[in-house]
Order: structure tokens, then C-alpha cells, then sequence
């Protein structure tokens, strides 16, 4: 079975290298998503959650660097990949300063660029085994429990965990009702539905000692956590 390493937003205006990208990526066990600019990029990032985007730098319009400064508003965190023909040291540093975590020079290996992502992945998963950091706080999967900037603690159930794990790899982002329903308990009847919002009920108390982390309802949908990113860090 292939491995699955994570979610990639691709951007790049080469129809044919994207093509060619996304077969040899998805065949690695990656899910990839492909843009053709910048602004297209924008409107994906903003209704989905992304682990990696590897981003062209010479694209239409809006090109690599200004969408990841963009991007980095919206997230700080965000691991960013720059494909580029350009070699030039200052354009390299203009790439780090903006946000970017690392280069891939074109024309590239293939290989080389999936074990890139592969290895950043596999890091990534490592420590989210034990420790997710969300904002101010951090779910610690050792304890069971919800650590805060002040030092407090609370330790909620196992369920209540899986919930707030789901939550937190999905910051910013509308979640269904049905989603978080299927994704936790396989199905989305009455029952389970109130033991939702008892745990979410929860959640919302708990968040009181958080300022930069809130869980909000969308009427008639679900939920999204909420997660000022530009002010947490």
C-alpha cells in the first residue's frame, strides 16, 4: 500500500510540467491540488488546508513571491517550496525572507523534489504524534490534554482528543457538521450529533483561556476554529 504523505498545493503555470508533477507525486502518496496562478492559488488555500505548496516563482499576474508573502499573513507557519529557474542569490534570499523554507531549481530531478516533501513530511508526523501546537495552545497526546499559555491544564477524554486534533489540523476552515461526524464516529445520526455539541460546548469553555484560538458555529454548516496566526507568534 502507498503511504499517504500529505496535501499539496501546486502552483505553477506550466500545464504540462504540473501535469507531469501531480501523476509522479500522487503516485508517491501525496494529494495533490494544482493552480494556474496566484490568485487561483488564493482562492484554494482559503477553503482547504494544505501541508506543503510548491510554488513556481514566474507566474502571470501576481508571481511567486508576492503569493507567498501573501500567504504568510495568513499563516506563518505554512511550509512553502519554491520552484524556480532563477539561480541569483538575492532572488534565493528574497524567496527565505518572504516565508519560504526551501529551493528546488528547475530543470530539477523528480525524485529529488518527492523525497524533499517525503522527508518533510515524515518530520512533521513525527512530532504531531506527540505534540500539536495550535495558536497558544498545545494538545499533547501523551496526556490526553489541552496545555495552555499559563501553564493550566485539562485533560479530556480520548473522543474529546480526537475532536480537538481534527479541529487543529484544520485551522481557519469550515467544517461540516456530517464531516466531523463521519471522520470521528462513522456516522452522522441524532445521537451522535448532540455528543458533538456537548464536546464542542466544551471546547468553547475551554478556549476562554486561549486569545488567539476560538471555535465559532456557522449557522446551519458546522464549525471552524478560528486561529490568528499573525499575532500568536
Amino acid at each position: 500500500m502507498i503511504p499517504k504523505y500529505g496535501h499539496i498545493l501546486l502552483i505553477e503555470d506550466d500545464l504540462d510540467l504540473a501535469t507531469m508533477l501531480i501523476d509522479y507525486l500522487s503516485n508517491f502518496g501525496f494529494d495533490v491540488s494544482h493552480a494556474m496562478s496566484a490568485e487561483e492559488g488564493i482562492s484554494y488555500y482559503k477553503i482547504d488546508k494544505y501541508d506543503i505548496l510548491v510554488v513556481d516563482i514566474q507566474l502571470p499576474n501576481w508571481d511567486g513571491f508576492q503569493f507567498v508573502e501573501y500567504i504568510s499573513q495568513l499563516n506563518k507557519n505554512q511550509f512553502v517550496l519554491f520552484l524556480t529557474a532563477r539561480l541569483s542569490k538575492p532572488d534565493r534570499l528574497k524567496g527565505l525572507r518572504l516565508g519560504g523554507n526551501d529551493y528546488i531549481t528547475k530543470p530539477f530531478d523528480v525524485e529529488e523534489l518527492s523525497l524533499k516533501l517525503q522527508n518533510y513530511m515524515v518530520k512533521q508526523h513525527v512530532v504531531c504524534q506527540l505534540q500539536l501546537n495550535i495558536g497558544d495552545i498545545k494538545l499533547n497526546r501523551n496526556l490526553l490534554a489541552i496545555e495552555f499559555n499559563d501553564r493550566s491544564r485539562q485533560v479530556v477524554s480520548p473522543r474529546e482528543f480526537e475532536l480537538w486534533t481534527f479541529l487543529a489540523n484544520k485551522p481557519n476552515v469550515v467544517l461540516k457538521r456530517e464531516e466531523i461526524l463521519l471522520a470521528l464516529w462513522g456516522d452522522n445520526d441524532y445521537f451522535l450529533g448532540r455528543s458533538l455539541d456537548v464536546f464542542i460546548c466544551k471546547i468553547r469553555k475551554m478556549l476562554k483561556r486561549s486569545r488567539y484560538v476560538a471555535i465559532k458555529t456557522v449557522y446551519k454548516v458546522g464549525f471552524i476554529l478560528e486561529v490568528d496566526f499573525n499575532n500568536c507568534h
